[in-house]
């Protein structure tokens, strides 16, 4: 025999529409996931959960675009970690961090920008940051083709963050093409070239969203 509601603590009215939202306990919430980093070796406070899972965000989006050329079972994981993430968060009501899909969005993001400013002929290139927030991050960027080999901008300027996650400093990290050729393995390598803020960690964006941390 079925009834018309699952058996919970929800109050329907007859048109069954629920009469009440249950009450959610957070800081309950909080101390779940505290505990479960705990068995994992990681100790947390309350005050430290939001900026620890922003953190873990964003090591498995650099990871993701380190990794991204490799078919196998890490970049699934980056993927599926980076959803966990994002729902974590949501539920926990912290700002949004990135999904896989919106990383790749961002990345894509940063390729147009940088193409929209070279005039001529362009051709993409792969760049790796190899110090600073973006450290190994590996992206897709627009050459100028006019050359014997396309050769990507000598500066490239990528968004970062720094600070409480509640209320961020954000700015930008200047990178610098390292050399005039690349790699062995066609990476042309680029450095910082200034100083960024003490604890800069990179700002990867939530699309169609202007409050939000990612």
């Amino acid at each position: 025999m079925s009834t018309r509601h699952p058996v919970s603590l929800q109050i329907y009215d007859r048109n069954g529409m629920p009469e009440h939202t249950p009450i959610w306990d957070r800081a309950r919430s909080i101390n779940t996931v505290i505990d479960a980093f705990a068995r994992g070796g990681t100790l947390l406070d309350p005050d430290g959960v939001d900026v620890h899972l922003a953190e873990l965000a964003d090591k498995a989006a650099c990871s993701l675009l380190r990794d991204r050329w490799k078919d196998d079972f890490p970049v699934a994981a980056y993927g599926e970690l980076l959803c966990t993430i994002a729902a974590l968060r949501s539920l926990l009501g912290y700002s949004p961090t990135p999904t896989a899909v919106e990383v790749f969005d961002w990345a894509r993001q940063q390729k147009r920008r940088t193409a929209a400013a070279i005039d001529g002929p362009v051709q993409d290139v792969a760049v790796q940051f190899i110090n600073g927030p973006y450290r190994g991050v590996i992206l897709t960027y627009p050459g100028e083709a006019i050359h014997p080999q396309a050769r990507p901008a000598g500066l490239i300027t990528l968004p970062i963050e720094w600070g409480d996650d509640t209320v961020p400093g954000r700015g930008e990290a200047q990178y610098a093409r390292s050399s005039d050729e690349p790699t062995s393995d066609g990476l042309w390598r680029y450095r910082l070239a200034e100083d960024v803020p003490e604890g800069a960690r990179p700002h990867i964006t939530v699309p169609d969203r202007e409050d939000g941390r990612a």
